[in-house]
């Protein structure tokens, strides 16, 4: 007689991983958390869990006291990942920010590519030279007990001196209450140069109490949101009105062709602010959470910044290769203002700069942002993956953003530049798999894009089979090349799609560089290495004059010489 035992196996509950601070939330009595515009009381503690340059704050024994709330539009009503708004007590500069009261705890629910949409755009931000932009570092939050995931504890966009630092009439108003005891805020008389800031304001995409509406003549179905963050405690019908007036003028400049819309828009922060949503291909950027701001004064101007939503970022639908005003997303502005001469040309001045100097660095940003994150994305996605939320894979969602990334920074190039695209690009990046690695998509084997559809990698030791793929576990996609039988030394040998595993002729080199061509998928093992320098037809018979440089600038106003030079990642025309 057999005795059939029923076992249940239940998957560990999910936790925090380790390997990121954790910030410790409470609300009183462990009240959920309902409600955008209700504050709910609460302690805090903020345990670094040994990460480098980090502070603890409090403890589980004697936690610090906050307000929470939530926070968000679509994020707050759309998932069950919810963000938060935090108020603490007293300042603190958490997790190595600012020192401050005002936070958010922002959840990325909905970025499936590896939590790099917003890290990417804020890094672009940053990179670029925008006045200010948030800091968000990652760390995992327990509420009430309950591990809710890996977030994105972020400084909140409001005016404040390491912020947004315009003047705040809300703090006079505020002093001159305090100053006169026997007076309430109808009393106070704004100067007229008060009305013209400082203000905080964003173009929205959802009706606010805090909003005027403009009509724009850009469309006869669309109107202006113009939601004013400061002022806002203090704030009369006349500034109302200026606001409106300011937006509908600047509107009315835009659409009769007055180029005196440039007097009231600072046209190369807008500049950085328009590259950096292109670049990410961030589609809603000046149709919704487009900030701005003004300093008061009478001839001072408007700023677009700080940059904040990225969430239309990297979609994996999306074509990188097009305008962002493409969109079935109604972008205020942006695609009239660029129609105009002036403000193109320092678009491309700041695009030109901007890829010569630091550019390529994001690739980097992004792969090391990755790597720290694996631990407590696995986490996040034990904890929310049944919902849809998540990465589970974010390996393969760091390349495929790369790839897009890539298409993103050639297209612009093509545009401003005048670079030569790569028309037929791949869809992934490009790896060496082999026996040397376990044939797997290993980051420490990954291709650089030179330009112009060449691609370098130095491998030391390369023995055995491999071929030159994509990141995919099942190999699909345009990027499988190999070639049957063994390839020489400092020959270009044309691959196959989909073809054999290949060797190298001699296996004892100890250093190669691998330059592959994408245009005509042809693999060279190099013993000398990648010199960068293309081969370039006779001009008028006379034999061409090459040069191999590095990241610098020539310039020869009378012409006649063609020079091309690689950054790293990109081939540049600056002279022909």
């Amino acid at each position: 007689m057999f005795l059939l035992l029923a076992v249940t196996l239940t998957a560990a509950a999910a936790g925090p991983s380790g390997s990121l601070p954790v910030l410790h939330i409470n609300t009183a009595n462990g009240a959920p958390i309902e409600s955008k515009e209700t504050y709910l009381n609460g302690t805090y503690w903020l345990d670094p869990n040994g990460a480098a340059g980090v502070e603890a704050f409090g403890s589980e024994s004697a936690p610090l006291a906050l307000q929470i709330r939530g926070r968000g539009n679509y994020t707050w009503t759309g998932f069950e990942k919810k963000p938060y708004r935090l108020k603490l007590d007293k300042k603190a500069a958490l997790l190595g920010m600012n020192s401050n009261k005002h936070w958010a705890l922002l959840a990325h629910a909905d970025d499936n590519r590896a939590f790099l949409r917003n890290a990417t755009g804020f890094q672009l931000s940053r990179m670029i030279g925008l006045p200010w932009t948030p800091g968000d570092v990652p760390c995992e939050v327990v509420l009430n007990g309950d591990y809710i995931g890996l977030y994105f504890l972020t400084e909140t966009v409001r005016v404040d001196k390491k912020r947004v630092n315009v003047t705040n009439t809300d703090d006079e108003v505020e002093d001159w209450l305090a100053a006169n005891p026997d007076k309430t805020a109808a009393d106070y008389q704004y100067t007229p140069l008060q009305l013209t800031g400082g203000w905080l304001c964003e173009i929205d995409n959802y009706d606010d109490a805090d909003q005027v509406k403009v009509s724009t003549r850009q469309s006869s179905n669309e109107v202006l949101r113009i939601t004013y963050d400061t002022p806002s405690d203090f704030i009369t019908e006349a500034h109302k009105n200026w606001l409106r007036n300011e937006f509908s003028t600047i509107d009315n400049m835009l659409f009769d062709g007055n180029k005196a819309w440039m007097d009231k828009i600072d046209i190369t922060d807008l500049a950085k602010f328009f590259v950096v949503n292109q670049i990410t291909g961030n589609y809603e950027s000046f149709h919704g959470s487009c900030k701005l701001w003004r300093e008061q004064g009478e001839n001072e101007k408007w700023h677009f910044g700080p940059v904040w939503d990225f969430g239309s970022a990297f979609q994996p639908s999306r074509d990188m290769a097009t305008w962002i005003w493409d969109s079935y997303h109604f972008q205020h502005w942006i695609e009239k203002m660029y129609s105009y001469s002036e403000f193109a040309d320092e678009v491309k001045r700041v695009y030109s700069e901007f890829a010569a100097a630091d550019l390529n660095d994001i690739y980097d940003f992004q792969t090391q942002f990755v790597n720290n994150l694996k631990s407590a994305a696995a986490a996040d996605y034990q904890r929310w993956g049944s919902k849809g939320y998540g990465n589970s894979n974010m390996d393969r969602a760091l390349s495929e953003v790369q790839a897009q990334l890539t298409t993103s920074i050639n297209f612009l190039n093509d545009e401003f530049i005048h670079d030569v695209p790569i028309v037929d690009g791949p869809d992934d990046n490009i790896y060496l798999r082999g026996q040397i690695n376990g044939w797997r998509a290993d980051n420490n084997y990954r291709f650089t894009h030179r330009g112009d559809g060449v691609y370098t990698l130095v491998v030391k030791n390369l023995n055995g089979e491999f071929k030159i793929a994509n990141s995919r576990d099942d190999w699909a996609g345009n990027v499988d090349y190999g070639f049957d039988g063994s390839i020489p030394f400092d020959t270009p040998v044309e691959l196959v799609y989909q073809g054999r595993n290949t060797r190298l002729g001699d296996e004892s080199k100890p250093e190669l560089t691998l330059i592959f061509n994408w245009n005509n998928k042809t693999l060279t093992a190099s013993t000398t290495g990648y010199s960068g320098v293309e081969s370039l037809p006779e001009v008028d018979g006379e034999t061409p004059v090459y040069f191999n440089l590095q990241g610098m600038k020539v310039e020869n106003p009378s012409g006649g010489i063609y020079i091309r030079v690689s950054n790293g990642k990109s081939t540049k025309v600056l002279m022909k």
